[in-house]
């Protein structure tokens, strides 16, 4: 077992200093990743969350995609490959979701890290290349095989369809999650050796007079051709997901300039000087405090605004865990240069060292630089036994069953019972409404969530009997009004039949996500300058299956209504005729429409009205 040297090399007169300083906004982060095909259990995310949150970090990097899977159900993968995610996760499990929860119900930031980039498939993972093998990226050799011993298929940097790939699952995450944002990794070749594929040798040679790319790897202009190839895709990508989360952040956690680009082909400096990430976090991997401040110093060279810079510093360099006391001096190091936080390499090494980090630089929580105070509000969890919930008589209590605190409660079908939870809603808004579910075979897969929202009540069934479903399950979205006291969910038994019905705590977590989207609450409506003419929100919003638009004209015309995605193609003709004056509503559904965001238009001779909406899949 490797032992730790605890080596404190600094005055007591410096630490006090960093302290004081530790009181500005500061990001305090870490990445969350596992060996191999140990996926973290919902139990263990939750013990991750509450030990980052309780040592006064601030933000979890949590992965996303890696070893040839999304770990998040994902539309775009499963239309390619017919795969949701990893297929070794029991039924209904959705790890981005579980991080979420897990994370923000303790008051983290949670960002989604797309780890592995470019890098799709590992070994005989390789769903995405059997059906899309001119997706990757080739050797001289003509091998799709690249990294040695681990044998990674990279998708080919400049292939259009390859980069839209990524690029898709992306905003699938930004618009059915609420993430606080999104980091790229491995935006970079493998080697040299790399950039060999067909698609890469035309774009090439359409550069170059017909002359296909140098057999030399290193000659410096091929080199510099396939960086900028990368620096367009992540100016692509950039561009793509602020059309759909103007508030998010974009980050990369590149290799340290000029290593990576000798090596890689990886120049990150145009990516945040010319205005292609919101910050970088470039990885300054060193093992003492002294490497470490001799590379950042070199690295800060290259970039023209610090305070896009939050360095990334490791806990283990290849089998050597970095001393605690250096960990600390790094951080002090990245405070004396003014820069806004920093981030730990990674959760799993990084543990032992938090009770010391939480003692010396981390002594007090603080907020995030950029982001508004209550851009994260505290969770509001209502148990199935607080004083305010109203509920029938014939519940049990099962208190040898671990629920949220403590037991549950739970019924056998047909017998009447029933449960409503209410909660002081601090300010009107969107929030995500999560339930505590307890995992039993013989659990009924029927769970009829009642939701009353600002815009009415919504039912969801929801499977207690499915184990991926356990824990903290995402009942929906939904728009609550301010109030005290005000009743939010009911749940009952009715149509149950013989099977069991639990049930335990709730959630709300406020949801910038679905704020952001809809941009006003739904049942407000837009009047335009031609007096009459109104487009109101869809309801409901998001939505699955279906959704109604309504619309207001002033008199007898010839209308259509239209649907337009986000990059402005036209993806339906919903209606269009001459219809009278009033108000008119048609439904919408979502055959053949991806997850993600759309505009709905009403447009006539005389006025166009344009509206945002989301089918979430």
């Amino acid at each position: 077992m490797l032992q730790k040297f605890f080596i404190f090399s600094f005055s007591l007169m410096l630490l006090s200093q960093a302290n004081l300083r530790s009181q500005d906004p500061e990001l305090r982060g870490v990445w969350i990743a596992w060996a191999g095909s140990n996926i973290p259990s919902k139990e263990q995310i939750a013990a991750w969350m509450e030990d980052v949150a309780a040592h006064n970090l601030n933000t979890v990097y949590v992965d996303v995609w890696r070893f040839s899977y999304p770990y998040f159900k994902s539309q775009v993968f499963y239309n390619e490959t017919g795969l949701w995610t990893d297929p070794a996760l029991p039924q209904g499990r959705d790890v981005l979701e579980d991080m979420i929860a897990e994370g923000h119900r303790v008051g983290l930031h949670v960002e989604a890290w797309f780890e592995y980039g470019f890098v799709a498939c590992q070994g005989s993972s390789d769903h995405l290349y059997q059906v899309h093998p001119d997706w990757f990226s080739r050797s001289r050799s003509g091998s799709v095989l690249f990294n040695g011993a681990y044998e990674y298929k990279w998708l080919a940097h400049t292939n259009p369809d390859a980069q839209q790939f990524l690029i898709d699952l992306c905003q699938e995450v930004v618009t059915r999650y609420d993430v606080d944002g999104i980091e790229f990794d491995r935006v970079r070749y493998p080697e040299l050796d790399c950039g060999y594929d067909s698609v890469t040798i035309q774009l090439y040679k359409n550069d170059h007079n017909g002359n296909p790319p140098p057999q030399n790897i290193s000659d410096p202009e091929w080199r510099r051709w396939r960086a900028e190839k990368l620096t367009e895709f992540m100016a692509r990508a950039y561009d793509s997901l602020k059309a759909v989360r103007p508030d998010l952040e974009i980050s990369n956690a590149p290799i340290v300039y000029p290593y990576g680009y000798d090596n890689f082909c990886q120049d990150w400096r145009p990516w945040i000087n010319e205005g292609h990430l919101d910050f970088v976090t470039p990885q300054v991997y060193r093992s003492s405090n002294a490497s470490f401040t001799y590379e950042l110093d070199l690295q800060l060279n290259y970039v023209n605004d610090p305070s896009r810079f939050y360095p990334g510093l490791t806990s283990i360099t290849n089998s050597y865990l970095v001393p605690t006391g250096e960990i600390i001096g790094m951080i002090e190091t990245i405070r004396n240069r003014g820069l806004p936080g920093h981030v730990i390499w990674y959760y799993n090494t990084v543990a032992d060292d938090l009770p010391e980090l939480r003692d010396s630089v981390y002594l007090t929580p603080v907020s995030i630089p950029n982001r508004l105070v209550d851009w994260r509000q505290p969770a509001i969890i209502v148990n199935e036994d607080d004083p305010g919930i109203q509920r029938s008589s014939g519940w049990t209590v099962y208190s040898t069953l671990p629920g949220f605190e403590n037991g549950c409660l739970y019924s056998l079908g047909g017998g009447g019972e029933w449960i409503e939870y209410s909660a002081d809603i601090p300010r009107s808004g969107w929030y995500e409404l999560y339930a505590y579910l307890i995992y039993q075979f013989n659990a009924t897969q029927q769970a009829a969530y009642q939701v009353l929202h600002s815009a009415g009540i919504d039912t969801v069934y929801v499977d207690q009997s499915l184990e991926g479903n356990a824990r903290w399950h995402k009942i929906g979205d939904y728009y609550l009004e301010q109030g005290d006291s005000a009743t939010f969910l009911r749940l009952d038994n009715e149509n149950t039949g013989s099977k069991i019905l639990f049930t335990d705590a709730v959630m709300l977590l406020n949801s910038n996500r679905a704020s952001m989207i809809t941009g006003i609450p739904e049942k407000s409506a837009i009047t335009n300058p031609v007096e009459g003419w109104q487009l109101l929100q869809n309801y409901p919003n998001p939505f699955n299956s279906s959704t109604t638009i309504r619309f207001r004209i002033p008199h007898s015309n010839e209308v259509c209504i239209l649907i337009y995605d986000i990059l402005g193609r036209l993806v339906r003709n919903v209606f269009q005729g001459k219809i009278s004056a009033g108000e008119h509503s048609v439904t919408v559904n979502s055959t053949n429409l991806t997850s993600g965001i759309y505009h709905y238009v009403l447009k006539s001779d005389q006025e166009s009205i344009a509206r945002k909406m989301m089918i979430l899949k």
